[in-house]
């Protein structure tokens, strides 16, 4: 197949797909989105966040969608308190929307490559506010606890099935598929049961960090490109791939 013809299915939540799938297009690729994840915001959480983050003298996104769904219930008040995330795409957006110089870790995209920050070395007395969804690893919490920080959690969204169109992938198998959680990986594989895993195997992923990788690999998938955390390095990935492998 040529490269103008491929396929990639986008597995992300579709308020998260319209960016690649822009740059997919514009790379001459079929694009499609194949949401197997909704995150719908949570009222309650999102209604305490402002007096959560007032109180804090660090607020921390864990994802795209943390940034996207809180922002706006901190826009009621003037924030003190600094900003952090992980991933170079995500920081360019919460400076822009805050107008405040971002910490965010160059060295990788997870909260190990956050904590390896010469600025959380000392977070003795130190009140961060993790902002993300229900559940989530502990990781940053932890350790932060551990270094005398007080942490609390807004947990503002919630992960719940999607409904990708199952004929996309039926009716053929696409060209690659991008996940960009391991939970994503999970709900892929869980939602597609047993009669589709033989497919799912043999697909080519494109994904955004080692351990989603890794959890690709334990499901049975063989075939797949890691890339840096923003959407330009997942294109340029399957750009590489394609080009060695046409």
């Amino acid at each position: 197949m040529t490269a103008a013809g491929r396929r990639i299915l986008v597995a992300r939540p579709a308020a998260q797909s319209g960016r690649l799938l822009t740059l997919l297009a514009d790379a001459g690729w079929q694009g499609q989105a194949f949401p197997v994840m909704d995150i719908p915001p949570l009222a309650a959480a999102l209604a305490r966040l402002p007096q959560q983050a007032a109180q804090a003298d660090w607020l921390f996104f864990v994802s795209p969608s943390a940034i996207d769904i809180a922002w706006p219930a901190l826009q009621q008040q003037p924030l003190k308190a600094r900003l952090a995330c992980v991933g170079q795409a995500s920081a360019g957006r919460l400076a822009r929307l805050s107008g405040q110089d971002i910490l965010f870790p160059t060295a990788g995209s997870d909260s190990e490559a956050l904590l390896a920050l010469p600025q959380l070395a000392d977070v003795a007395g130190q009140h961060w506010l993790i902002v993300r969804g229900q559940g989530g690893r502990a990781l940053l919490a932890d350790t932060l606890c551990a270094r005398g920080a007080q942490v609390s959690l807004a947990e503002v969204y919630q992960r719940v099935d999607g409904r990708p169109d199952w004929r996309l992938l039926d009716e053929g198998p696409p060209d690659a598929m991008v996940i960009t959680s391991s939970e994503m990986a999970e709900q892929l594989f869980r939602l597609a049961g047993p009669a589709r895993a033989g497919t799912l195997q043999c697909l080519l992923y494109c994904v955004p960090h080692p351990r989603i990788a890794e959890r690709l690999q334990a499901l049975g998938a063989t075939r797949i490109v890691t890339t840096r955390a923003d959407d330009d390095a997942l294109v340029a990935g399957l750009r590489e791939w394609f080009s060695r492998h046409p």
